[in-house]
């Protein structure tokens, strides 16, 4: 039987030793030789740039928007009467509602914010009206052509309330009368059942009594809606208006097919509690005036434009 060469421990390390060293010039080596052919495949076929992140037509207009204007309603007890005004009475609809001017228990600035109360009254406003409620507008005041309009508001419950937010032409001071100087219906809320949220724009060429057609979208709303605060938008431009919810885009018109065409002109806006009618014949449906009071509370009132 032969004899088993022993080795000693100094030089079993050296032998690892020296394996060792040996698989890593080899693994050196051959990754250089990897790196080598990498730069010469590079060189033939160079990595092309990724295009330009593509943003969607909100995003970048949001982007390229400044504040031109707004009311915040941080100021004082009452709106501003140089940004609005009251509009007063019976005005629309046959609605049930009387709206009063620069009364508190309608229309008052608290906490922030615009609160518009529809309320039943103890003893009849004016003599007459059971019911009333605030409607305020900038028309003749602050009107715009194009750019983001936006409020972020709480609508209230029950059967009959009817919150607005909406546009009219400044063609209504020059002749042109509904619908015939357009309007936009950046947010209408019926509390009625089964609720909905109406974004549309009406135009025409007849008067009240005449023809007219609009575009129209009803985002639906669950009963638990009128809880919270939403943002409501109108982005409007030469090409379409986009209306969204919660930056959330809800309705697309495209102004290729508006015929004829109010929407390019300067509109003002209207912020406006109505409380249905004595039928289900308005948008609120029939007042339930058990539901009363009921405010329409709005944060802010933002419009902005391209830079």
């Amino acid at each position: 039987m032969g004899r088993v060469k022993r080795l000693t421990p100094f030089k079993d390390m050296m032998e690892i030793y020296y394996l060792f060293i040996t698989i890593v010039t080899a693994t050196f080596l051959s990754a250089c030789g990897k790196n080598d052919e990498s730069k010469k495949q590079e060189q033939q076929n160079p990595i092309q740039p990724v295009d330009k992140y593509k943003i969607d037509d909100q995003l970048k207009s949001a982007i390229e928007m400044q504040l031109v204007w707004a009311d915040e309603f941080n100021e004082g007890t009452m709106v501003n009467t140089a940004n609005w005004t009251y509009e007063k009475g019976h005005v629309r609809n046959d609605e049930i509602q009387y709206y009063t001017e620069a009364r508190s228990e309608n229309c008052r600035i608290e906490g922030g914010m615009l609160i518009i109360t529809g309320r039943k009254e103890a003893t009849p406003y004016n003599g007459t009206d059971d019911i009333t409620s605030a409607s305020i507008i900038t028309n003749k005041k602050q009107s715009w052509q194009y750019g983001r309009f936006e409020i972020r508001a709480k609508v209230p419950a029950g059967n009959g309330p009817w919150p607005a937010f909406w546009a009219k032409g400044d063609g209504q001071n020059t002749g042109d009368g509904w619908p015939k100087c357009g309007e936009i219906d950046i947010m209408e809320y019926a509390a009625k059942d089964p609720k909905v949220m109406i974004q549309n724009v009406i135009y025409g060429t007849g008067s009240t009594t005449g023809q007219w057609t609009q575009q129209t979208k009803k985002p639906t709303s669950d009963k638990a809606y009128s809880d919270e605060f939403h943002v409501y938008s109108l982005d409007w431009n030469t090409r379409q208006l986009t209306f969204a919810i919660d930056n959330k885009v809800t309705h697309v018109v495209d102004m290729a097919i508006i015929s004829p065409n109010p929407f390019n002109q300067k509109f003002s806006i209207l912020l406006n509690l109505a409380l249905g009618a004595s039928t289900e014949r308005t948008l609120g449906g029939k007042l339930d005036p058990s539901c009363l009071p009921v405010e329409f509370r709005v944060d802010y009132v933002r419009i902005y434009q391209s830079k």
